[in-house]
């Protein structure tokens, strides 16, 4: 696979590290396959090979209009192939101007909007520096990187903030990389990012978003609402560091990813503060050619923290589906409770569903498990139905919705469990 650059693209930024140190990294290392633990299931490098002839890292900065596809009272961004294009953010009483101080990534550039408060984020933070030199695809980001956003949240959010992500027009073996950071301070509040591919057109998203979180509470939900032929890994990077830990900070994250030819979704979730909790849900129904992967890293570095992880995929024709969750407990992270818990209904000889569950454990109080298991729709069940009147059709979508409910049902705001219910039954269409 042949990545096509120019000396436009490798900017030298005058700092210690340059996008320079960051490509040859990647050259280096190359792009990842089933030889790197993490990619155990998915050779990336092949998967690329046998789509694009070359890559061509995304230039251009085009328009379309901003606009607001819910019908709910909510804030929202909205980008155009990763580049940000429009926003309605501001509550009342934040301060005057800051709509000034929304400006897009460019790498290693002070950028910031604001809720309440100015805070600065800078892109290519020392650790990420140092991740890139193991991490093939977190170094082509950081190669690559000039677009995507930066903010703080340091207020509750009366209603839910929705990022629209679109994709339009001709981005045919184009290479998009977008860096993203969202700080949360004394807030809580629900983050609803869409994808909206109406490009018709097969290229690859390398995406890297940071969440720093303090005294908050944050339920974030992904939703990809359109089919697309795109190629997609999403590198999530989650840190705990509350100063009150006496209640914790709290983390909700699910995922809807059905839709994309490939997906990828890398969670790397520190707790590193007393009583702070993560979930991780995701529920998927996935269809011809289709591939999606969630790989999880929880790391609990002190006492008394949560994390729970619970991943349902629906699996019809020849699609795939992975799940590669890692609990770590520190020696210092005694009285942890986490869980894992991974199920794969598989509709289709030709599917095929992996799972690779582990716990790596050096404190002494703990209570963690982790469970996995895979198998056909049952028949009986559906024989029962049908004695009630309904048809095999009708009898397997109601099994359906059933195996996906206990993700589902964990939705508390009842404007985003509608929307998701609407959202998985658009992609519920099993025949027999």
């Amino acid at each position: 696979m042949k990545i096509y650059t120019s000396k436009e693209d490798l900017k030298d930024t005058g700092k210690k590290v340059s996008q320079k140190d960051f490509y040859n990294s990647f050259v280096e290392m190359g792009f990842p396959n089933k030889k790197k633990e993490d990619w155990k299931f998915t050779d990336l490098d092949k998967i690329l090979n046998s789509n694009f002839d070359q890559l061509i890292p995304l230039k251009e900065k085009t328009k379309i209009k901003s606009e607001k596809i819910f019908d709910f009272d909510h804030y929202s961004i909205t980008n155009l192939n990763g580049a940000l294009i429009g926003y309605d953010l501001f509550p009342k009483g934040t301060i005057e101007a800051a709509e000034t101080l929304f400006t897009e990534v460019n790498h290693l550039k002070d950028h910031s909007i604001f809720f309440g408060a100015p805070y600065n984020l800078i892109p290519g933070r020392p650790m990420e520096e140092i991740r890139a030199k193991k991490d093939q695809m977190l170094s082509l980001n950081l190669s690559f990187v000039d677009r995507g956003y930066s903010f703080q949240i340091c207020q509750d959010l009366e209603k839910p903030l929705v990022i629209y992500n679109y994709y339009d027009h001709d981005l045919q073996d184009k290479m998009i990389n977008n860096t993203n950071s969202i700080r949360f301070q004394n807030s809580k509040c629900t983050i609803i990012e869409v994808d909206i591919d109406k490009s018709n057109s097969a290229y690859f998203k390398n995406t890297f978003q940071r969440y720093e979180i303090q005294d908050s509470e944050v339920n974030y939900f992904f939703i990809n609402l359109k089919n697309s032929k795109a190629l997609n890994y999403t590198n999530n990077t989650i840190n705990i560091n509350d100063l009150n830990a006496k209640t914790g900070s709290k983390f909700n994250s699910f995922i809807f990813g059905s839709g994309s030819k490939f997906r990828k979704d890398d969670y790397y979730i520190s707790l590193n503060k007393e009583n702070s909790f993560a979930k991780i849900n995701s529920a998927a129904i996935l269809k011809k050619d289709e591939h999606h992967e969630v790989k999880t890293t929880m790391f609990h570095s002190r006492p008394h923290c949560k994390s729970h992880q619970k991943i349902k995929n629906i699996l019809l024709e020849n699609s795939k589906a992975i799940f590669q969750g890692k609990v770590l407990v520190s020696k210092d992270a005694q009285k942890t409770d986490a869980y894992q818990l991974s199920k794969g209904l598989i509709l289709n000889d030709q599917a095929e569903f992996s799972t690779k569950p582990e716990l790596e454990i050096y404190a002494d109080d703990v209570k963690c498990s982790h469970g996995s298991t895979s198998g056909n729709i049952d028949q009986d069940a559906v024989y029962y139905l049908m004695t009630r009147g309904l048809s095999k059709k009708e009898a397997t979508k109601l099994i359906i919705k059933g195996f996906l409910n206990d993700v589902v049902s964990e939705i508390e705001d009842p404007q985003v469990k509608k929307l998701i219910d609407e959202h998985l039954e658009k992609n519920i269409n099993y025949e027999n």
